[in-house]
């Protein structure tokens, strides 16, 4: 008895099945995971951007709205999970204290996005006078910041952002 089967096996068509549904199933973790880790590398880019922005608008020494500034700086609203570029507007710089105060001339209001919350900072905000820029902190006495970034119902950090006395800016 000569019998040419040329179909496939009940069997075989489960391992196939099963081998294309493990490997669908891991590639759906591992989009979710780069979806998650290409998020977290986005907003961490804007944010370090921002505060350079702050920094490079200080130093080329742009004027806000046609008035005289004395620098940039960068307020950290953990409240309102949002950070601010802000000016400060003064007509005598070298006696301005540099702060963000309630009377503030905002330049941008960024919201995070909805995944994250502004966990933690040691500083409220920084400060870059032209022409260097000098950098000041709130607190003062701080020697390099820290800004902490987790996504939400998250305990782990997801990124942080520090910034050195001399103004370099930088994520991990």
């Amino acid at each position: 008895m000569n019998r040419n089967n040329w179909g496939f096996t009940l069997i075989e068509m489960v391992v196939v099945l099963g081998v294309v549904v493990l490997l669908s199933g891991l590639l759906i973790i591992y989009s979710r995971e780069g979806e998650k880790l290409s998020l977290i590398l986005r907003t961490r880019t804007q944010v370090v951007s921002d505060i350079n922005r702050a920094k490079n608008l200080a130093i080329t020494s742009q004027s806000w709205q046609g008035q005289k500034t004395c620098g940039y700086g960068v307020y950290f609203d953990t409240t309102n999970n949002r950070y601010i570029i802000f000016t400060d507007i003064s007509s005598d710089c070298d006696t301005s204290d540099h702060l963000r105060k309630d009377d503030a001339y905002d330049v941008d209001i960024i919201p995070l996005s909805n995944q994250f919350i502004l966990t933690s900072s040691n500083i409220s905000q920084v400060f870059f006078l032209p022409p260097d820029p000098t950098i000041f902190f709130e607190p003062a006495e701080i020697e390099q910041a820290e800004i902490t970034f987790n996504l939400i119902g998250k305990t782990e950090p997801a990124f942080q952002i520090f910034i050195n006395p001399i103004g370099q800016v930088w994520g991990r």
